[in-house]
């Protein structure tokens, strides 16, 4: 049995496993790969020491910075359940395979969000994309659209800018938002188009994608592209046990110690409710949760000595 299980991939799940061990804790990681949403990221720029870094290769500092401990790690599978048990909790994965610890650190982040418009699924991977970074190089001198302005979509926007001829931005609001040095970004490239107040309306293709519908300011539109990068968020992935309590969005409700509604259950990083999403905050809550939990298990385990 370990003192502590981590559930996930990403900055957060990796500060917890460093964090837990110095703290005198025997871990267990689970992840179904590692690196999170920071894989999707061109450049990291505002991350405390690191003035310039890919999103991968940062990630891949993460992984090797936690392996410098004596981190246990099952990886390939992802958990499909968290179960209360006598002890602590029982964590099973997708393979059958069941592993318990006194305490549990939940660190699965978020999935990207989906258009739901008619032609997203026919399209996907014809076209339809959700990582420019991943996905971008494909539409070299083409033209497309980025389907978001905040975070995400300006990121994404700047990046393609530098690989497509032209970069339309569908924007659903009447300003960008996100980090103003991006958005300025934005703003100063030649070949990046904003249109505000639109809304994606429909895809549409002949095998590939050749153009989109959509309204601008009430007006119906269409636009030849043959790109569609959608980058209008993540959605939290926290179905993965019935012990925890969600919000209207799906983000797990955590108090001021990251803990969910189970004691020694704990929830950090883009799944909770608390905080932007940064991975600066992903790695903080990563540490304090670790740290709170450390304490957690040294307690239960004095009352059954």
């Amino acid at each position: 049995m370990k003192d502590l299980i981590i559930v996930g991939g990403g900055a957060a799940a990796q500060s917890a496993a460093i964090y837990a061990v110095r703290s005198g804790m025997n871990v267990l990681v689970i992840a179904d790969d590692y690196g999170g949403q920071i894989n999707n990221t061109d450049v990291v720029e505002n991350y405390l020491g690191i003035k310039h870094i890919s999103g991968p290769e940062l990630a891949e500092k993460y992984v090797e910075h936690m392996r410098e401990y004596d981190v246990e790690e099952h990886t390939g599978e992802k958990v499909v359940d968290i179960r209360k048990t006598e002890k602590g909790f029982e964590v099973e994965t997708e393979g059958g395979e069941l592993f318990e610890a006194y305490s549990t650190i939940i660190a699965t982040g978020g999935s990207r969000r989906r258009l739901n418009v008619p032609g997203e699924e026919e399209y996907r991977n014809k076209g339809v994309a959700y990582c420019a970074v991943c996905d971008g190089p494909l539409y070299q001198g083409e033209e497309v659209v980025i389907v978001g302005g905040g975070y995400a979509g300006t990121e994404a926007a700047v990046y393609m800018s530098d690989v497509a001829e032209k970069v339309y931005v569908l924007n659903r609001s009447n300003q960008l938002s996100g980090e103003k040095i991006t958005i300025d970004k934005v703003k100063q490239a030649e070949n990046i188009e904003v249109l505000h107040n639109a809304e994606i309306q429909k895809i549409l293709g002949e095998n590939l994608v050749t153009s989109i519908e959509y309204e601008e300011n009430g007006n119906k539109k269409e636009l030849d592209v043959t790109g569609v990068f959608v980058e209008i968020g993540t959605v939290p992935n926290s179905e993965i046990t019935d012990l925890v309590e969600t919000d209207e969005s799906g983000y797990i409700k955590v108090n001021q110690e990251f803990e969910a509604r189970e004691k020694g259950l704990y929830a950090v990083g883009d799944v909770n409710n608390i905080g932007a999403q940064q991975l600066v905050i992903s790695a903080g809550q990563g540490c304090q949760a670790a740290l709170n939990a450390s304490e957690y298990v040294k307690e239960v385990k004095s009352k059954s000595e």
